[in-house]
């Protein structure tokens, strides 16, 4: 299977991905969010008030990872997942209004009562890195 196919698999298959940031004095943080994508996004949601997002005004930089958190121990070479080195941003206006419909398309309005109170973010996939990737890791970004 091509990393390309293998990557949209994960994306389609999964709800959470773990969004790795990092405080100015580069204390790390890992978070488990829901995310919803597009051809060049993966989005989420998240109260301005959470550390990630207060990590992520001050210095944008990215690593996500996504997988099947499901997946047991006898089914290591099967697993799969994507890894994105990337930057992400707060959004606003028309980039808001696209995100809030990515989201509702996968889920609902399961998060409506949090939509009011939340902020919507994205980050960019980019470009597949196939030095990197194999069968079962697939990476985008430096």
């Amino acid at each position: 299977m091509a990393p390309t196919d293998i990557a949209q698999a994960v994306l389609k298959d999964n709800t959470y991905m773990t969004l790795a940031t990092a405080s100015v004095d580069g204390t790390p943080r890992g978070t488990p969010v829901h995310f919803a994508y597009d051809s060049e996004y993966v989005y989420w949601l998240s109260s301005p008030e959470a550390t990630h997002s207060i990590n992520l005004s001050k210095n944008d930089k990215l690593f996500v990872t996504i997988f099947d958190a499901s997946q047991s121990v006898s089914e290591l070479a099967q697993r799969r997942c994507v890894y994105i080195q990337t930057h992400g941003e707060l959004l606003s206006g028309d980039d808001e209004l696209a995100a809030r419909e990515v989201y509702a398309d996968k889920f609902g309005d399961e998060d409506g009562r949090k939509a009011s109170e939340w902020n919507y973010y994205r980050a960019k996939i980019g470009l597949l890195n196939a030095e990197k990737s194999d069968e079962q890791r697939v990476y985008y970004g430096a």
